[in-house]
C-alpha cells in the first residue's frame, strides 16, 4: 500500500495528461500511486491512459464516471478520495506538470493536523504549445532561461523554479498571507478529508470551489502552512472552461455560509458518493 496518493482531476485533456503523468514518472520519491479521477473522459483519454500505464514507472488508479452536465470536479474527486489507498493524499489537476522533487517535498513538509497549500509557475500560451515530452522527462522544463527560450514571458515569479532549499524554506515559513487550500497543488492527510466529508458537490461552478473545502479544514481545527516555492508544478495554459461570473457567485455564497456556520462537512460529499464508477488499475 502506497504512503501517498495523487488525485488529479481531468476531463477530455489527453496532452495534459501526458505531460503530467510524465512528470509523476521522474519523482525521487516512489512511495506513492496516481488515481486519474476523471469527469467523463472519452474514449481518447482512456487510451491514452492505457498506454501511459505501460509505459512509465507508475501505479495509475483510473477511476471514471459519465460527465453529468455541468462542473463535476466537486464529485469526481469525492470518487477519486474513496479509491485511493494512500494515507496522505496530494490533490492536483491534469494540467500542473511535478518538478521531480513535488512528491518529496509535500512528504517531507506534512505535519499532523495540518495540510499544505502549494504553488504553482503558470506558463503562457506559447510555451505551454512548445513544451515537449523530452522537456520534461529532462528537467529542462523547469530551468527558466529554457523556458524563455520558448516563449515564457519574463517574470519575477521565476523565484518559484529556484532549487527547493533554505530560500524557498525561508520564504514559505515568513508568508503571513493565509495558506488556502488549492486544488492545483495542496495536500492533506486522508483522515482529515474523510472527517469534513470531502469535496462539496453541491458546488457546480469554477471559482473558489476548493478554498470552501479549505475553509472545512480550519473549521474542524486543521492548520495550514505554506509550500508555495517547495513544491512546485508548471501550469499549462488553458482557457477559462465553464467559468462564468454568475456561477463564482454562487460559489462565494456557498463558501460565506461555510465560514459564517462554522461548517466542517460537506452538504453533499464523501459519505453520499455511493454511484457506480468504472475503475481501472
Amino acid at each position: 500500500m502506497p504512503s501517498v496518493s495523487v488525485i488529479l482531476s481531468t476531463r477530455n485533456s489527453p496532452r495534459f495528461l501526458e505531460f503530467v503523468l510524465t512528470g509523476y514518472a521522474r519523482q525521487d520519491f516512489t512511495d506513492f500511486e496516481v488515481v486519474i479521477a476523471d469527469d467523463g473522459s472519452g474514449e481518447e483519454t482512456r487510451e491514452a491512459i492505457r498506454r501511459l500505464r505501460r509505459k512509465l514507472p507508475l501505479p495509475i488508479v483510473h477511476v471514471w464516471r459519465p460527465h453529468l452536465g455541468y462542473y463535476g470536479k466537486m464529485s469526481i474527486m469525492n470518487r477519486g478520495l474513496l479509491h485511493a489507498s494512500g494515507g496522505y493524499v496530494i490533490a492536483g489537476d491534469a494540467d500542473v506538470i511535478p518538478r521531480h522533487d513535488f512528491v518529496r517535498a509535500h512528504w517531507e513538509m506534512k505535519r499532523p493536523n495540518c495540510f499544505l497549500a502549494g504553488g504553482d509557475f503558470r506558463l503562457s500560451p506559447e510555451a505551454t504549445e512548445r513544451l515537449t515530452l523530452d522537456d520534461v522527462s529532462d528537467g529542462r522544463a523547469f530551468d527558466y532561461g529554457f523556458l524563455r527560450s520558448i516563449g515564457q514571458e519574463a517574470t519575477r515569479r521565476r523565484i518559484k523554479l529556484r532549487r527547493r532549499g533554505a530560500l524557498s524554506r525561508v520564504i514559505d515559513a515568513f508568508n503571513i498571507s493565509p495558506a488556502r487550500f488549492s486544488g492545483s497543488n495542496a495536500s492533506a492527510w486522508r483522515a482529515d478529508l474523510v472527517r469534513i466529508n470531502g469535496w462539496d458537490e453541491t458546488i457546480h461552478h469554477p471559482g473558489k470551489d476548493d478554498t470552501e473545502l479549505g475553509w472545512r479544514l480550519w473549521n474542524a481545527g486543521v492548520k495550514s502552512r505554506h509550500a508555495r516555492h517547495n513544491t512546485i508544478g508548471l501550469h499549462m495554459h488553458h482557457g477559462m472552461g465553464n467559468y462564468s461570473p454568475e456561477g463564482r457567485a454562487r460559489n462565494l455564497a456557498i463558501l460565506e455560509e461555510t465560514i459564517r456556520e462554522k461548517r466542517t462537512r460537506a452538504r453533499i460529499g464523501l459519505a453520499e458518493a455511493t454511484d457506480a464508477v468504472r475503475v481501472e488499475r
